[in-house]
């Protein structure tokens, strides 16, 4: 009897182990976070939500009000370059996800990662444990090397493709992989099967592609089946080595009690070009975008008035407040002088005074604010008339 129970236990915790294997989809931002037009917008995911983070585990952006041309980017908040190659800037229709390497967690338990790009509305923003995803490996054809005058495809045979499922993905396993490597994927027609691997931008040793719409799935279907060429494979400069088909086997948790709220969205008042709460921390990762389009009616006579609050860790670590305003493009001060002038945060507003060369920038350009030690809280044009 009592071998009878320990077999019972052991049957019953092994179950136990099993079903706890795949651990369960969490919530680490919750929204709304407009990324808007130009580049400006961002938000930064803190970096205690990678501290337990594993290399393959998989981070999902949950977002609507996507235009056509939309474009999403998860980059280095300390220099604002793209966390990997293929994530610097991409298209977007669906949910987008970023799988995590063991390059891109020296980036995020640093620094976090930050969300951008143009045109979309973040809703909320998930981590998954990699045991969440299974991969079942569908193509292992001879590899194929493409080349640089995109002359050459890999045919896979919609046999290879009867399993995959709208909300699956499909990870392209590569290799030989060379400076500005794209990837182009193709229906049996030789068009283009969806406008995000029109060109993709690839790195690594994979690049995965996920089915968010029945759109590019009805075009492999149209092929037919057994050996009929459903998708082409193309691009320049990779090796393409083996292809998988990736689908979620987990579970996603409700509980919100660790997640990172977005700051509260206003409407812009008239004389605002900014109004919310932007955290410019102590590691000089922040910046904010302003585009030029505020500015096309200005005069010298208008000023900048920037409001703000003094982040107390800052001082607490001896740091001092301040922020400057850059040519958003050279990264020079925004007269074009090469030393940037800081404003030093005392705990009044910044009021910036233009002269013709500032005027003539912000107009052009637009500016970039930066800074350290500090959550800005408003930005107003104002005319000093």
């Amino acid at each position: 009897m009592k071998s009878f129970r320990t077999i019972l236990i052991c049957t019953l915790y092994s179950v136990l182990c099993t079903l706890s294997a795949h651990a369960i989809e969490r919530t680490i931002l919750v929204g709304p976070k407009t990324i808007g037009k130009a580049w400006k917008d961002n938000i930064v995911l803190e970096a205690r939500h990678f501290t337990d983070a594993k290399a393959g585990d998989i981070i999902t952006v949950y977002h609507d009000r996507a235009k056509g041309t939309a474009q999403g980017a998860f980059q280095n908040p300390q220099n604002w370059q793209g966390v990997a190659p293929e994530y610097a800037y991409f298209g977007i229709k669906g949910p987008f996800r970023m799988t995590l390497t063991d390059d891109i967690l020296a980036i995020a338990r640093t620094h976090g990662i930050a969300i951008g790009g143009h045109d979309y509305r973040i809703l909320y923003v998930t981590i998954a444990d990699a045991a969440d995803y299974q991969e079942t490996i569908v193509w292992r054809g001879t590899p194929v090397q493409m080349k640089a005058d995109w002359s050459v495809s890999a045919e896979i045979p919609a046999q290879s493709l009867m399993n995959l499922h709208e909300g699956d993905a499909l990870r392209f396993h590569i290799s030989k992989v060379q400076a500005g490597a794209s990837l182009k994927l193709m229906d049996f027609t030789w068009n283009a099967i969806d406008q995000t691997v029109d060109g993709a931008p690839v790195g690594g040793e994979a690049f995965t592609w996920y089915i968010l719409d029945n759109a590019p799935l009805l075009k492999i279907q149209l092929a037919g089946g057994g050996m009929n060429t459903a998708l082409r494979v193309g691009g320049t400069g990779y090796r393409l080595d083996k292809i998988g088909i990736v689908q979620f086997v987990g579970e996603a948790s409700e509980d919100l009690s660790q997640a990172q709220r977005a700051p509260k969205e206003y409407v812009l008042q008239p004389g605002e070009i900014f109004h919310g709460e932007k955290a410019f921390p102590n590691d000089w990762s922040g910046n904010l975008r302003i585009s030029a389009a505020p500015f096309q009616k200005s005069t010298e006579n208008d000023v900048l008035l920037i409001s703000y609050k003094i982040d107390p860790a800052a001082k607490a670590a001896g740091v001092t407040p301040q922020l400057s305003l850059r040519n958003g493009y050279t990264w020079n001060e925004i007269t074009g002088s090469a030393e940037p002038v800081w404003y030093p945060l005392d705990g009044n507003d910044v009021v910036y005074l233009f002269d013709p060369v500032a005027l003539d920038a912000v107009k052009t350009r637009g500016f970039v604010l930066t800074g350290v030690g500090f959550t800005l809280t408003k930005i107003e044009l104002i005319s000093a008339q």
